[in-house]
């Protein structure tokens, strides 16, 4: 847990990280108190002494610290956070200082470039697409860039069970003129909107064809500055290369254990055959014991032309 010199001596001062959780109701300024004596007697920070008492949970000073130093969860304006979402959740995560690892790369990737688009892609279902398509959007908001997550999985998209935002109308409502783009986009915090896939569409592939997504992109091309894309399993349809088409960029997504690499490099030729420019490959490892809470172990960027895969270390 990250350093926070809160000295104190005398009187009992309250520091920033206690005011916080006054305000959360959290904590009673007795609870407080008792708190800063143990601070004092055992000479330990805010958080453990906390813990120690067994006042707060690890998560609740980790969402605590992440508000104090800006970049951790915030209430969503609409829905609410799958505990999946460990970026989110738990912003001191050794899994979500990979994601902004990740996310550092992208910046030095795309550089001086006015906009960040790019339509995350994986061979098969399953493989932390959805998952990684979330985190990178929420941590592209974090640091100032509007931020628009598309889910462009037209057949089975779930990414707004992520949010808990019921079934929308979305992307296919808006493709097939039922619905305006502004009235289909959902705030979900500071500089974060998401474009639901919406109902389930008999011809999805038809829906997606060219030029409706870059002419969808065009259309709110001025209000957002990152557009984070999530797509259908490439091995069941050709709607993620419809997709990546349209958008230029694609970064695969491979998971320990599940892709094959066959496939991972049948998907990449897909890709460039398509025109897409594929920046790298995302490779998920997940924890062992069949911990199915989400990416735990590692998340290791490849975002290098060759080799095109190597395991993460």
């Amino acid at each position: 847990m990250p350093e926070l010199n809160e000295a104190q001596s005398g009187a009992t001062k309250i520091g920033r990280l206690g005011e916080l959780f006054l305000q959360k109701g959290l904590l009673t300024e007795a609870q407080v108190e008792q708190i800063s004596v143990e601070q004092r007697e055992k000479k330990l920070r805010f958080g453990d002494a906390a813990l120690a008492l067994g006042l707060l949970s690890q998560a609740e000073i980790d969402s605590a610290l992440g508000e104090q130093f800006g970049v951790g969860s915030k209430d969503l304006y609409n829905g609410s956070a799958d505990k999946k979402l460990r970026f989110f959740h738990a912003p001191f995560s050794k899994e979500a200082e990979e994601i902004r690892g990740l996310r550092s790369e992208l910046l030095l990737k795309y550089g001086a470039q006015e906009k960040i688009k790019f339509a995350l892609i994986s061979p098969g279902t399953a493989e932390g697409k959805t998952y990684m398509a979330a985190s990178l959007a929420i941590a592209l908001s974090q640091v100032g860039r509007k931020t628009l997550l598309i889910d462009a999985d037209l057949r089975t998209g779930n990414l707004h069970e992520l949010f808990s935002l019921g079934v929308r109308d979305g992307l296919s409502s808006v493709l097939i003129g039922r619905l305006a783009m502004s009235d289909a986009l959902i705030p979900l915090m500071p500089n974060l909107h998401i474009l639901p896939a919406g109902p389930r569409a008999p011809n999805p592939l038809e829906i997606l064809r060219a030029p409706r997504l870059r002419e969808l992109l065009d259309s709110c091309h001025d209000q957002f500055d990152a557009f984070v894309f999530d797509t259908c399993a490439a091995s069941e349809s050709s709607d993620a290369q419809m997709v990546a088409h349209q958008i230029g960029v694609a970064l695969l997504v491979a998971q320990k254990d599940l892709t094959v690499l066959s496939d991972l490099r049948q998907t990449r030729s897909d890709m460039q055959a398509a025109g897409v420019n594929v920046i790298g490959t995302i490779y998920n490892q997940y924890a062992p014991q069949g911990d199915s809470t989400g990416l735990r172990a590692k998340i290791s960027a490849l975002l290098r032309r060759l080799p095109f895969f190597r395991r993460a270390v």
